[in-house]
């Protein structure tokens, strides 16, 4: 009577224990057939619903061509092709169609006694005969006449029209600017292999890290199956004789435990997904599936050439264009200290009235070439000198500081790279291991021979060897793609197309 009153509290436990989430199974018969490290499927669900299948090359692909980050580095183009057209602009002479209207009253050459105001100013001769003094009276009346007094000047109005041109010719500010024109472009060019290479090394970490999420939950689905497996084999144990109620309980607990873990590996797949998504530019709840491809790069590497090849990285190759630029400006600055020709020129119309503008006889036209010296400026341009001087000497400390922390972070990424390879082929040997423990310590619990415990731990090192596999793929493929961004390569290139990267092993 005692013991079906412990056998109808022990079901009442585990009634309540399966209404929280753990699977319920009846005892088995027969030798318990557990979930081994099966791998995982050619397709991975990231976001249920996905019309098509994207490898890795389909994946970067898109973000190449649809990622906001890059699509927004490359726009700069734009600016830089701007500038380059106002840097031509410093070598092309202006040309202005020009019109006007004017009215004014200008009495200025009328106010000297010699062409108006009283005569025209021949003077009288001492001695002369009265007559020649009064013939010389009548040429100054006379001629007088023709010009008014210069309060009777009145208001004029003239109509002119004409092309005006403006030429500075100064040769070493002009190829200064364009110089620093053709650089910036250059180093804009540089800036978007940067950025691409950061991109394609983001969207293959994305990828992986989604098939590490997928391979996730297919591991815990695995462990939990375990569980409720091993629940029912310690419930027919109990229900022998062979097991205690405690035994019984810790079994149930740990399925119950181990769904939300579930839960949370599979928010986590999507959570991926929805990155990789927006990495390529599209909606982040878009239905997404990707292969099941992981290709391992083990090919030994040559420490000495990935230094030399991170040194003519893009990034580097922009910071040192940036130099480059800033002695192109430093040298159209310096050429507006030096002497320097400008032509102008006019050719046009005048006239009285609007219509009378282009009558024959009132074409007119003005050209002038003039040498210019610059002698004073109040220092502007001496100190835009200086301070471009400045400019380029902190630049360049900056870059030779730059260099030095990409050769640390190469030598730091095939430092990890090394350790995660030794650590992925340890771990995979321990998963071998871990699973044929698991499988010896059923056929020693169905005997008899060891408790529960043993078998739970047991498959708790196997859950753990295996999530360690999972991780230290995820970290060779993913360092793989750092250490090719890191030499100045995009991450699909294989290792063995980098020149010299991967070295010759000798017998």
């Amino acid at each position: 009577m005692t013991k079906d009153l412990r056998t109808i509290s022990l079901r009442l436990v585990l009634l309540q224990v399966l209404a929280t989430g753990a699977l319920a199974a009846e005892p088995a018969a027969t030798a318990p057939a557990f979930t081994r490290s099966e791998p995982l499927g050619t397709v991975v669900a990231a976001r249920a619903g996905a019309p098509a299948v994207l490898d890795l090359a389909a994946c970067v692909d898109s973000a190449l061509v649809a990622n906001d980050q890059l699509r927004a580095e490359r726009l700069r183009m734009g600016e830089l092709e701007g500038q380059k057209r106002q840097a031509l602009s410093t070598g092309l002479p202006t040309l202005d169609l020009v019109g006007t209207w004017s009215r004014s009253r200008d009495p200025s050459f009328a106010l000297d006694e010699t062409f108006g105001g009283g005569g025209f100013g021949f003077p009288s001769v001492p001695g002369a005969d009265p007559w020649f003094d009064q013939w010389l009276t009548g040429l100054n009346s006379a001629f007088g006449s023709l010009v008014p007094p210069p309060g009777e000047i009145p208001a004029q109005t003239y109509w002119n029209a004409n092309l005006a041109l403006q030429w500075e010719l100064n040769p070493i500010k002009i190829l200064g600017a364009t110089g620093a024109a053709k650089l910036g472009i250059a180093r804009q060019n540089s800036a978007t292999t940067t950025v691409e290479h950061q991109t394609v090394e983001a969207t293959v970490a994305a990828y992986y890290a989604i098939i590490r999420a997928a391979e996730g939950v297919q591991a815990i689905r695995a462990q939990l199956a375990n569980q409720t497996e091993l629940l029912a084999i310690t419930s027919m144990r109990y229900e022998l004789g062979m097991a205690t109620r405690l035994d019984t309980m810790q079994a149930a607990v740990t399925v119950a435990n181990t769904r939300p873990q579930l839960s949370v590996a599979e928010a986590r797949l999507r959570n991926e997904g929805s990155r990789l998504n927006a990495l390529m530019g599209r909606r982040p709840e878009e239905p997404l599936s990707v292969a099941n491809e992981q290709p391992l790069e083990l090919d030994p590497l040559d420490e000495a050439r990935a230094l030399g090849l991170a040194q003519r990285r893009p990034e580097l190759m922009t910071t040192q264009l940036f130099v480059d630029i800033l002695d192109q400006n430093r040298r159209a600055q310096r050429a507006e200290l030096m002497p320097y020709l400008s032509m102008s020129g006019a050719y046009g119309y005048v006239g009285r009235s609007a219509d009378s503008l282009f009558d024959e006889g009132h074409d007119s036209w003005r050209a002038s070439v003039a040498l210019n010296v610059p002698v004073f400026d109040g220092l502007l341009h001496r100190g835009l000198v200086k301070e471009t001087d400045a400019r380029i000497r902190r630049t360049e400390a900056e870059l030779s500081g730059r260099r030095r922390e990409v050769q640390v972070e190469v030598l730091e990424i095939l430092a990890n790279l090394g350790l995660a390879r030794d650590l992925l082929a340890a771990v995979q040997l321990n998963l071998e291991r871990a699973e044929e423990v698991l499988d010896e310590s059923l056929l020693m619990l169905e005997m008899g021979k060891i408790n529960y415990v043993d078998v739970l731990v047991a498959e708790a090192n196997r859950a753990e060897a295996r999530s360690n596999v999972i991780d230290a793929r995820y970290e060779v493929l993913t360092l793989t793609a750092s250490l090719k961004r890191a030499v100045g390569w995009s991450p699909m290139v294989p290792l063995r197309d980098i020149p010299g990267l991967v070295a010759e092993v000798t017998e």
